[in-house]
């Protein structure tokens, strides 16, 4: 038994026998024998119009289009010959050898589906069709009878979805919804303004257009500069996301000093990664920006806010105080500002949701077309996001749902059953699975690649990951056509929603791997060369599984830093890489640097992380307890209790996801140590709480407890019992909670 396609090939009689051309046609069967032959077919039967051929079961595809090419050159040859009118059935299953005649029944299921096509028809099985419809489209079910199987036909107008998929590029740009602009009317006055400072905070998730607004603003009004700011892995890197910033504007430090002259050689050392002394920076970096905005003045976008480094949103937190800019900064409804934008006056605009009027506006321009159909289904599937709706519409297109028709885009078939909003990551995951591997491949060297990063870097990455430069152009374009990736000259994912989506679909195994790939290309390219940079090789190396070459390089960058004057940044480069390797000579050198940043700074740890931390952060000096718990690291001292330090902390500001990843860390450095166990379950429980799963909180707590009275320990039992009472009062259970807080030990 040995599975098999088989084709079926009909030729339809003639309506009227005196149009009966038999010389025609056996020399057209002749012909279809020998090319099938030709594409390594084996002709089974042959009686009449009829033709059965065999193709292996691994050459589905193969069979396929060697059909449609049939199909299409019997149409072609109509007129010459005489009438060629054919149809075809195609089936797979197991075939059987008997007196040297292959037999089975998908051989008579091939015939069948032949007899019931109409002229010019391919219909295929249902197991040829599931295996197809990754990549063929089709239109009717074909019966072959009342309770018998039905067959489909292949769509003879669009039949490779492949093509869908190029068609996405024909789509439009989205337009900014009305609502959005009546939202933020004050916004754009404020743009329009060329002297002065301003600072503004666009809060929505991503995808709620934020980006889209800004670019149309500076389209529009062309500031004299305009640099975008993304984050850096871990916000580690000081100044990082300047350095990709400038990247991200010009490409190259050279191009940097081309285009803003002399002056702009300070900012060439930054794209560079050297460690450019504060002052010097703050200095300079103030008169070129005065010097650019004579006129006009310049612009900084900040999105992401939360990942940018800390020493690139201090440098233009200072220099806003008195230099004429724009700050534009988006960030998540309730989130708080991070700490260099805390203390200082914003104007705070809330995105709104999409409506259904504007979701239309946003579906037309986006498809082009006047079909209200169309465009009221495209805005119902996006949801209340314009990234949604635009999303809809790249999924409906790559489908094959959607087909450009004439310039328009119609229905192919019919719409797809029901109506209400797809999740973003649905519509996004159904596109991803399409892809081949190769701009997969690619896609995720871009999507792990920090926003900014230089294209030969991103080239490098995926030469090491096995794509020649013919393959990398090849899935460079696929993945342009496809809407993956922006068509700048950076590999930039087209939205941060799909960068977080790749990643998060990324196996450990591979994740580790693109990691190395990165940081290898990062070290050996001339673009990034400087010791600060050597921080986001340090993360990448840690990330790919080499803590010891990690440690190494972010000590690098924690003595660059130190040599810069960003004593912040050198301790928390120094805590960092303690905590990647923790190793007696990385902690040596780690306390060395951190005692250099310290001096005389009343900050220096005490002999616990608590001692000064757990009071900082009751006093609500939360940037005390981050200095205070760096500087503890780097000396050596316990890092499960900085970590539990650093997830109260993180909750503090309203951090919850990063309080979570901190007592992640905390518990796992625990062990089996019965007093660290019980710190942390009182940790997880504060965290629980205040993300308002009480439940989660009590059980937590419950868990602490236990390990208090094991150890009979009467701290950690009152500190318990407290945590219990606290969580009941949320619930309005006072006297419950007042109980609970009685019985604990004194």
């Amino acid at each position: 038994m040995i599975d098999r396609v088989v084709l079926w090939h009909r030729l339809l009689p003639p309506t009227r026998p005196e149009h009966d051309q038999p010389l025609a046609a056996a020399a057209w069967m002749t012909e279809v024998s020998t090319r099938a032959e030709s594409v390594g077919a084996r002709t089974l039967a042959r009686v009449g119009g009829a033709l059965a051929l065999a193709f292996e079961a691994h050459d589905l595809r193969a069979a396929l289009e060697f059909s449609l090419a049939l199909l299409r050159d019997a149409e072609a040859a109509e007129a010459p010959v005489g009438g060629i009118r054919v149809s075809l059935g195609l089936a797979s299953g197991p075939t059987h050898e008997i007196d040297g005649a292959t037999v089975g029944a998908v051989v008579d299921r091939a015939q069948l589906l032949a007899n019931r096509a109409r002229r010019g028809e391919l219909v295929l099985d249902g197991p040829s069709r599931d295996a197809a419809a990754a990549e063929f489209l089709f239109s009717r079910s074909v019966g072959t009878g009342a309770a018998a199987m039905r067959g489909s036909a292949v769509d003879r107008r669009v039949s490779f979805r492949s093509v869908c998929r190029q068609e996405v590029q024909r789509l439009e740009e989205a337009p900014v919804p009305p609502a959005t602009l009546a939202a933020l009317t004050e916004v754009r006055a404020m743009a329009e303004r060329r002297d002065g400072v301003d600072r503004v905070v666009l809060r929505g998730p991503s995808g709620a257009g934020t980006g889209a607004f800004v670019e149309s603003l500076i389209a529009e009004l062309e500031p004299p500069l305009v640099l975008r700011f993304g984050g850096v892995p871990g916000a580690l890197e000081p100044r990082g996301s300047l350095r990709l910033a400038l990247t991200r504007e010009w490409g190259t430090p050279e191009r940097i000093v081309a285009s803003l002259g002399p002056l702009g050689s300070i900012l060439a050392e930054v794209a560079h990664g050297e460690p450019v002394e504060a002052s010097r920076l703050r200095r300079e970096l103030g008169e070129l920006l005065e010097r650019l905005g004579a006129a006009s003045r310049p612009w900084f976008v900040f999105d992401p806010l939360p990942s940018v480094d800390t020493s690139t949103l201090a440098l233009f937190a200072d220099l806003s105080r008195d230099v004429d800019l724009l700050l534009i900064a988006r960030a998540q409804v309730d989130a708080p500002l991070p700490g260099p934008f805390a203390g200082m006056e914003w104007d705070d605009f809330v995105l709104p949701a999409l409506r259904i009027d504007d979701a239309k506006i946003v579906a037309r321009g986006v498809l082009g077309t006047d079909d209200d159909e169309i465009i009221r289904r495209i805005a119902v599937l996006g949801g209340d996001m314009p990234l949604g709706v635009v999303e809809a519409a790249r999924t409906l297109v790559a489908a094959g749902d959607l087909v450009r028709e004439d310039g328009r885009f119609r229905w192919r078939v019919g719409p797809r059953a029901g109506v209400r909003a797809i999740p973003l990551d649905v519509l996004l995951q159904e596109r991803l699975g399409a892809l081949e591997e190769a701009p997969m491949r690619l896609l995720e060297a871009a999507c792990m690649s920090p926003a900014g990063t230089p294209r030969l870097v991103t080239a490098s990455v995926a030469a090491r990951d096995g794509l020649d430069p013919e393959r990398r152009h090849d899935a460079t374009l696929a993945l342009q056509h496809e809407a993956f990736v922006d068509g700048g000259p950076l590999l930039q994912p087209t939205s941060e929603h799909l960068r977080r989506l790749v990643l998060g679909n990324m196996p450990p195994a591979r994740s580790a791997e693109l990691s190395r790939f990165i940081a290898e290309a990062m070290t050996e390219s001339a673009l990034v060369s400087g010791p600060m940079a050597r921080a986001t090789i340090g993360y990448f190396l840690q990330e790919g599984g080499a803590p010891a070459a990690a440690a190494d390089a972010i000590l690098v960058a924690a003595r660059a830093s130190l040599e810069a004057g960003l004593h912040g940044a050198a301790r928390r480069l120094a805590a960092a890489a303690v905590q990647t390797h923790p190793l007696v000579e990385v902690r040596t050198e780690a306390g060395r640097i951190s005692r250099a940043a310290a001096g005389d700074d009343e900050d220096a740890p005490a002999a616990l992380v608590s001692a000064v931390a757990v009071n900082a952060l009751l006093a609500g000096d939360l940037e005390k307890v981050d200095r205070t718990i760096d500087a503890a690291i780097a000396e050596g001292r316990d890092l499960a209790a900085a970590d539990r330090v650093r997830a109260m902390a993180f909750l503090a500001k309203g951090e919850t996801e990063n309080a979570l990843a901190a007592f992640e860390r905390a518990r796992s450095k625990a062990g089996g140590d019965l007093r660290a166990r019980a710190r942390a379950s009182l940790t997880l429980a504060w965290i629980r709480l205040h993300s308002g799963d009480v439940l989660a909180s009590i059980r937590a707590c419950l868990d602490g407890l236990a390990d208090a009275r094991r150890m009979k320990d009467p701290r950690g039992e009152a500190a318990a019992l407290h945590t219990i009472a606290a969580a009941l009062r949320s619930l309005g259970r006072d006297a419950d909670a007042d109980a609970v807080a009685d019985a604990s030990p004194a």
